[in-house]
């Protein structure tokens, strides 16, 4: 029977990372989706336009830290699409959720900064405002929990192995006839001396000796006498 090997799948070169990056920006994605709930939940499905980026009454608008823009739908297009992208192996994911998320931390720390210098204290915020205004936060610790990934993903990524490797180390060379050593390498006609063998035992029959070798010529008739010359 053949033995035949199994095929066995080689990792992509520079997918580590990848898994969790698309989960962070799943993460993301999701942190959006709340944000619009809430807006919807204030405002009802009038709010919609507004969500798409169309200018709109402003009595829809709904007056909070944080709100569901045009740049959020963008955000969250470009999310799904870079993590369906990590979660299978794709290696352009990587510099995307980065670039990404970077605009999106860097946007969300400005719009902190401006929450804290409007009001004289947080704390004073009610438990609404305040939990809009920590997705600003978490958006600036997700893009850079994202760049760490990406740089020590890209550093440790192993290169790709064989396809089929052997199992077997490689095959010894084939032993000459009757379990004799193969002649060696030299030149014509030359044949380095050999130890002699054992006695054959009682057992093997006449010209059978160690290592199970051919057995001797038979012996030659003697030749005619010569006669002599007149």
């Amino acid at each position: 029977m053949a033995f035949v090997q199994p095929l066995q799948s080689n990792p992509r070169p520079g997918g580590r990372g990848l898994p969790a990056i698309g989960f962070l920006l799943l993460v993301q994605v999701a942190i959006e989706l709340a944000v619009l709930g809430y807006d919807l939940n204030r405002s009802g499905v009038s709010y919609l336009p507004a969500a798409l980026g169309v200018p709109v009454d402003a009595r829809y608008w709904v007056p909070a830290p944080v709100s569901f823009t045009g740049y959020d739908t963008a955000l969250v297009l470009t999310a799904l699409v870079l993590a369906f992208g990590a979660v299978n192996g794709r290696r352009w994911a990587r510099p995307g959720a980065v670039a990404v998320l970077a605009v999106n931390g860097y946007v969300s720390a400005t719009a902190l900064i401006t929450v804290l210098l409007l009001n004289e204290s947080i704390l004073r915020l009610d438990i609404v405002d305040l939990l809009l205004t920590a997705t600003l936060l978490v958006d600036v610790v997700l893009a850079l929990v994202v760049v760490l990934i990406a740089a020590v993903g890209r550093e440790q990524s192993a290169p790709a192995l064989p396809p089929f490797p052997s199992p077997y180390p490689p095959a010894a060379p084939a032993p000459g006839a009757w379990g004799a050593p193969s002649r060696p390498a030299g030149p014509a006609g030359y044949w380095p001396p050999q130890p002699p063998s054992a006695a054959p035992s009682a057992d093997a029959g006449p010209g059978f000796g160690a290592g199970f070798g051919a057995p001797p010529p038979p012996p030659v008739p003697p030749l005619p006498p010569v006669p002599p010359s007149v």
